[in-house]
């Protein structure tokens, strides 16, 4: 009696075609590499924004060469690379613009306070990088910062370190900075005391001494100091505490 067998393809035809598409695939992408290998690489940079630094300044800063290709630059390392070198850059950012094209756009940072350091000063911005160091008291005025550890191996473009004991003073002192500068408070206030790390003081208008308490709800707290302030005589002086739940000025009488 005879079975009827199904039809089978040939097994080495379809081997054959497999094969065929894997080396269609593997060609395709040998040609695509190729292709990015040739092209998209840099032949023009481009530096936007302001900044005391020329546009020649920022682009040999961030190390970028011509000839790079552009999917190989790292645009974070770029970026902590221009503000390393150049310090008072305070903001970077990296386009790439294909073909061949890179954008560097920079924002300059500000002198915000002072730390004396041996026989010298370091100029810090709001985020205590060190903008400078000096010999002399800088010209402009800046607020002093007072009662921290000493900084180890402070260098231009780098952020303040003082060591693993000194990150807490670190922390609070940056968080103070920020803020006095995001309220447009600096101006008022020439001295920051960090003597006592949960309850840190600074001199306001000249007259006012300030305490701040625990780094908690840091914005809240200078929101309160400038209502208290703009309900005090523009000579009064006196002590602000702002470290109680009520906050209250106690008045220097006598001056």
């Amino acid at each position: 009696m005879e079975h009827n067998q199904p039809y089978r393809r040939p097994r080495r035809k379809r081997r054959r075609s497999c094969l065929g598409r894997c080396l269609t695939f593997l060609v395709i992408c040998l040609i695509l590499f190729s292709g990015v290998s040739v092209f998209f690489r840099v032949n023009d940079m481009q530096v936007m924004g302001e900044s005391r630094y020329t546009a020649q300044e920022v682009i040999d800063a961030s190390g970028i060469l011509f000839g790079e290709h552009l999917f190989f630059i790292n645009k974070e390392a770029v970026g902590q690379e221009i503000q390393s070198r150049l310090p008072y850059i305070g903001h970077v950012e990296l386009r790439r613009r294909f073909p061949n094209r890179v954008e560097i756009t920079v924002g300059e940072t500000f002198p915000v306070a002072q730390m004396r350091v041996g026989n010298g000063y370091l100029i810090l911005d709001r985020d205590a990088k060190i903008l400078e160091q000096l010999d002399a008291p800088p010209l402009m005025r800046l607020i002093e910062s007072t009662g921290l550890p000493d900084p180890i191996s402070p260098q231009a473009g780098d952020i303040l370190y003082l060591g693993q004991d000194g990150q807490d003073d670190l922390r609070y002192l940056r968080d103070i900075l920020g803020v006095l500068s995001a309220l447009r408070l600096s101006d008022y206030v020439s001295h920051v005391d960090m003597t006592e790390l949960y309850n840190p003081s600074l001199l306001y208008d000249g007259r006012l001494t300030v305490y701040l308490g625990p780094n908690l709800n840091l914005r809240h707290k200078m929101d309160m100091l400038v209502d208290i302030v703009s309900n005090l005589g523009e000579n009064e002086r006196g002590t602000i505490d702002l470290s109680l739940e009520q906050p209250n000025f106690i008045s220097q009488e006598g001056d």
